[in-house]
């Protein structure tokens, strides 16, 4: 092995942890091995080097090293491979005397067996059969090879032949970014690494060891990992380097640098049982699986002290705080550290995560207003095969409580074959009305005798071919069934410098020449402005004006839904490996809605009909009063989310107007004619 640039003999006690890798390598019981580790650890040497010196000592056999280039390759050959020949007098004696048999990437050894060097290209790999393939730096490689699959999967099936003599050894530092930044590992599968591509895929699908620690205080056992080193918050990145040290988490057992070398020797790696539980790789109770993998952490790696560690991050970390350059701190994470990168370091500190709402999320009960409400406001979002609604409760200053959350799977009955097909937005105009029994809908005031129907619905024109010119249709029809002002459709604006919410009537041009204005007024969303606002909203944690609550009895989707986009130099887009993002969409429509509604410029003392005090508000209706059981705050019971039409939209009587409008010339109730005209 190369020390500090001198060759030197292997010894296992300075890595300690590359002996189960090495000695598994060998197994006739598992077809791969997969190891994820940060670079100075000795990984190369163990799996790649010491593999090819084995196997042409005891095992003849071909042998395929492939790097993640060709100059990758040639170099891998001229230094690494032609110094294992020359410093190892037994690999030495086995190498073929004939001119041809040495040559730069080609190796031709006793026993009718070579070894060449290759980089990953079709072929070189799916061109032969070969028993031993040596994947190294394998997050440098390419996804795709060809359009034929990983460089592992090619490489698997190529020792598909020899059956269980066949083995495929990958290893690398994670190169690859987090897919999902609010992933948590579940309980019974407590090793499981974050959603990526790349040698953490492959280590998800092995036996997914980790390498932990005896505590010498408590005799527990913990994974090493940087966020168990401690070290000062002030001063330079060089000076808390340091002083960095690593306390044990069961007891606070303080380790230094120097207890490293020791806890290594007394330390064993832990692979996920059948249940979840922690057991040897020789225990029954393993996984199924035939890739044994392994992932090590930076802070066990033999070759790098804790101070270097804490001060290449910090630096970095720094760099990105004064430039917004990531590109350092992408490489202590991973190469240093020995993990993947997550856009959540550098993200902002009141970003949303998944676990923060969870943990805010407060125990009321779904389906029922709070006490506090003046309006409702429904929010629909369309997608293939059902209507996505969530109806939000507004208060004094617009404080707010998401109360509901449903999807709307089935058509009315009155549209085509309604009995036998799901709900179809974008071929079936006559599937969107069932929407208006969403506007007819009482929602329980909590502890009152009064309900509340909504006061508008708001709902997106995008979507696939048909869907915009459904929802014109929807729209025109709500004005024929007398929801004049309480129907608004809505199309979202990117760029920062568009209005948060406007009401615009389009231009429609007949023939060539002659414009006229629609009938039509959409509502416009400043999606990106609104977005930040909601964020904002969501952040707070104590109530007040413009407040959003959610409830812990709300589907976890929801939750995932508000996480799923980012807010970067180029605006709101989704994270990678997000695809919902409806929550989200829907909390700005409802904002929106309310600003064209003039919310922000009610004055609270003397408020419009439609968001007064229920005793005079023109969408309360009187209603007997509940028991106590039904209306309970929230520790589950009937706080069920409804997912059916049937259950979304019940039929119910007309509000009956609880004050009489001060509006001339107005007979029918102002709930049923709306607000007016927008």
């Amino acid at each position: 092995m190369n020390d500090n640039g001198s060759i030197v003999p292997w010894r296992n006690s300075v890595t300690p942890y590359m002996v189960e890798p090495m000695d598994v390598s060998t197994s006739r019981r598992f077809r791969a091995c997969v190891f994820a580790g940060p670079a100075r650890t000795g990984k190369t040497d163990a799996l790649i080097l010491n593999k090819t010196g084995h196997t042409i000592s005891c095992d003849p056999q071909d042998v395929r090293i492939v790097h993640m280039s060709i100059d990758a390759a040639k170099e891998f050959a001229r230094k690494k491979l032609a110094a294992l020949i020359r410093y190892s007098p037994e690999v030495a004696a086995r190498l073929g005397k004939d001119r041809y048999d040495d040559n730069t990437l080609t190796k031709n050894f006793e026993g009718n067996m070579s070894v060449d060097v290759a980089w990953p290209v079709p072929a070189k790999m799916s061109a032969s059969d070969i028993p031993l393939m040596l994947l190294t730096d394998y997050d440098r490689m390419p996804e795709d090879i060809g359009g034929e699959g990983t460089p592992f999967d090619l490489s698997f099936k190529r020792t598909q032949t020899f059956g269980s003599r066949g083995m495929t050894i990958a290893e690398s530092s994670p190169g690859r970014i987090v897919l999902d930044d609010d992933f948590e590992a579940p309980e019974n599968q407590p090793h499981l690494a974050p959603p990526c591509t790349g040698i953490l895929a492959i280590y998800n699908r092995g036996t997914r060891g980790r390498f932990y620690w005896p505590c010498p205080d408590c005799s527990e056992s913990f994974e090493p990992d940087f966020r168990l080193l401690q070290y000062p918050e002030e001063g330079t990145p060089a000076e808390k380097g340091q002083a960095a040290f690593m306390a044990c988490p069961h007891c606070g057992c303080i380790l230094e640098h120097r207890h490293k070398r020791e806890r290594n020797q007394l330390a064993r790696w832990m692979h996920e049982g059948k249940g979840g539980q922690l057991v040897s790789i020789h225990d029954e109770a393993l996984r199924e699986t035939d890739i044994a993998s392994w992932w090590l952490n930076g802070t066990v790696a033999a070759f790098q002290s804790w101070a270097e560690l804490v001060t290449r991050y910090e630096g970095a970390l720094e760099e990105f705080v004064s430039t917004g350059d990531s590109k350092a701190l992408k490489t202590t994470v991973t190469v240093d550290q020995g993990k993947p990168f997550s856009e959540r370091i550098t993200a902002d500190d009141d970003e949303l995560s998944v676990k923060e709402l969870r943990d805010r999320a407060e125990k009321y009960q779904l389906n029922i207003a709070p006490a506090e409400t003046r309006f409702l406001i429904v929010a629909v979002d369309v997608q293939k095969g059902r209507f996505v609604v969530q109806v939000f409760a507004f208060g004094v200053e617009l404080e707010h409580w998401v109360i509901a959350r449903m999807d709307i799977h089935t058509p009315p009955e009155t549209a085509p074959r309604a009995k036998d097909r799901a709900i179809d937005p974008a071929r079936y105009p006559e599937d969107w009305d069932v929407l208006f029994d969403l506007l007819e809908r009482e929602f329980p005031v909590l502890g009152l005798a009064f309900s509340l129907v909504p006061v508008a619905l708001v709902v997106d024109s995008a979507g696939e071919d048909g869907v915009t010119k459904n929802a014109y249709a929807f729209y025109r029809r709500s004005k024929i069934k007398g929801y004049r002002g309480r129907v608004f459709i809505s199309k979202g604006m990117t760029r920062w410098d568009r209005d948060r919410a406007v009401l615009r009537t389009p231009e429609k041009q007949e023939g060539k020449r002659l414009k006229q204005a629609s009938d039509l007024k959409i509502l416009q969303i400043g999606t990106w402005r609104l977005k930040s606002e909601l964020v904002a909203a969501l952040s707070r944690t104590d109530p007040g004006p413009g407040a959003c609550h959610l409830s812990k009895n709300l589907p976890s989707e929801v939750f995932e839904e508000l996480c799923a986009e980012e807010k970067t130099a180029k605006g709101w887009a989704l994270k990678k490996g997000k695809k919902r993002n409806e929550a989200f969409d829907l909390g700005v429509y409802a904002l929106a809605l309310v600003i064209v509604l003039k919310g922000e410029r009610i004055n609270w003392n003397r408020p419009p009909a439609w968001a007064a005090e229920l005793e005079k508000n023109a969408f309360a209706r009187v209603r007997p009063m509940a028991s106590d059981h039904e209306e309970a705050t929230g520790d589950g019971g009937t706080a069920e989310v409804e997912t059916e039409a049937e259950t979304a939209t019940p039929e119910s009587p007309k509000p009956e107007r609880q004050v009489r409008p001060n509006r001339k010339k107005r007979s029918r109730s102002r709930h049923r004619r709306g607000l007016g005209d927008y």
